[in-house]
């Protein structure tokens, strides 16, 4: 389910409280690319639980499987407008090219030197199961050029996804890094799911945080607006219709009476508490609330995909904020009028590729997928000729 009971990363000396994967997942990210620096931890152990919450409007409100979204789903809410930006046109711009706006281009090349050589080399901040070749590795099996990033979710690896993420740092990309940040991010990447797939947990994320470590622990609480903030793509199992996940201040949350049946609500307050987030309306417990389109949209399989998303800030004290996806070109989804921050401090400054799937999620099958051509950026930048 996407209500994980987990530690936060600031909470490890202050007890558990519920949080999601979206936010903080099961293992401990590893410092990436061309850094030092050990392993940060986002969380001990983790246990599924809960109900799905409210459900409103539209025919794509649960994510079904064994597993329940959490929070509140929308089926309306957005169109099939280009919403935060064009990603329909296509891009003349390569890695060997970047577009000035680019701020990532990896199409995995590198890793004709070894995934290892690769991943050290790399300006991702950091990754969870970059260490282990059945969470995460190199393929031949690429969408252009030699080579592609490949998540087997091995069942030597427990079936575990894995997460490559990216910050905007203000110098050298590393763990801890001082942030710079934009009131808009646009990201690409093609990937392959592979015949028999089936499921995700969590899937391609923008986002930011005030500080660094603010991005992590979030789960469970009601965002202030000052802290962090971001949405998520993920989709459905088996049908693998798409939607937005996301936090923001006046989303919807079960109550603690609810709360109560599958966590501890008052743990979870006083967690959010020490993070400037305080329940103030009573107990609670916050998990992202979902936008799916209308009709709804699906991921092929075996097929590559050119995905691109993009999410823009709110006006402080306006309900401006907008995100949208496109699949191969052609508008997908899109939603309007989103209040995510009220400071104007908070900017985006992450990005997650993640295909995101633990042991318990997935009833021991590989969930494979491929990744390439991968893109960030402050404009949009469309699909490869």
């Amino acid at each position: 389910m996407r209500k994980l009971v987990a530690l936060s990363l600031s909470a490890l000396a202050l007890g558990a409280f519920a949080a999601c994967s979206s936010d903080e997942e099961g293992d401990s990210p590893s410092s990436g690319g061309a850094n030092s620096g050990g392993s940060t931890s986002s969380g001990g152990t983790t246990s599924s639980g809960g109900s799905a919450g409210t459900t409103s409007t539209g025919g794509t409100a649960s994510t079904g499987g064994t597993t329940s979204t959490g929070g509140t789903t929308s089926g309306g809410g957005g169109t099939t407008s280009g919403g935060g930006g064009s990603g329909g046109s296509s891009s003349s711009y390569d890695c060997k090219n970047p577009d000035p706006a680019w701020l990532l281009c990896e199409d995995f090349e590198g890793m004709s030197a070894g995934f290892a050589p690769w991943l050290a080399a790399s300006k991702w901040t950091e990754n969870i199961g970059g260490q282990n070749p059945g969470r995460m590795t190199s393929s031949t099996e690429a969408h252009a050029g030699g080579f592609a990033l490949y998540m087997p979710a091995a069942a030597s690896a427990g079936y575990q996804g894995a997460d490559l993420m990216f910050r905007t740092c203000t110098g050298q990309n590393k763990s801890g890094c001082a942030l710079t940040g934009y009131d808009q991010l646009f990201f690409r990447a093609y990937f392959k799911l592979a015949a028999d797939h089936q499921r995700v947990h969590h899937f391609l994320s923008i986002g930011g945080s005030k500080d660094y470590w603010d991005a992590y622990g979030n789960a469970g609480c009601r965002p202030s607006g000052a802290r962090h903030m971001g949405t998520t793509v993920d989709f459905k199992p088996t049908s693998h219709e798409t939607f937005f996940y996301t936090y923001f201040p006046s989303m919807k949350c079960d109550p603690g009476s609810t709360c109560s049946n599958y966590a501890n609500p008052q743990a979870i307050c006083d967690g959010c508490a020490t993070k400037g987030m305080p329940c103030t309306s009573g107990l609670e417990c916050c998990w992202g609330n979902n936008f799916a389109p209308t009709p709804a949209v699906a991921l092929p399989l075996d097929k590559w995909v050119c995905f691109e998303m993009s999410m823009k800030a709110n006006t402080p004290g306006q309900a401006d904020g907008e995100m949208a996806y496109f699949i191969d070109g052609k508008p997908a989804h899109s939603k309007k009028d989103v209040s995510w921050r009220t400071s104007a401090d908070l900017k985006l400054n992450m990005v997650r590729l993640q295909h995101y799937n633990e042991t318990s999620d997935v009833k021991s099958h590989s969930n494979r997928i491929w990744f390439d051509d991968v893109v960030v950026s402050t404009k949009p930048i469309g699909c490869l000729p």
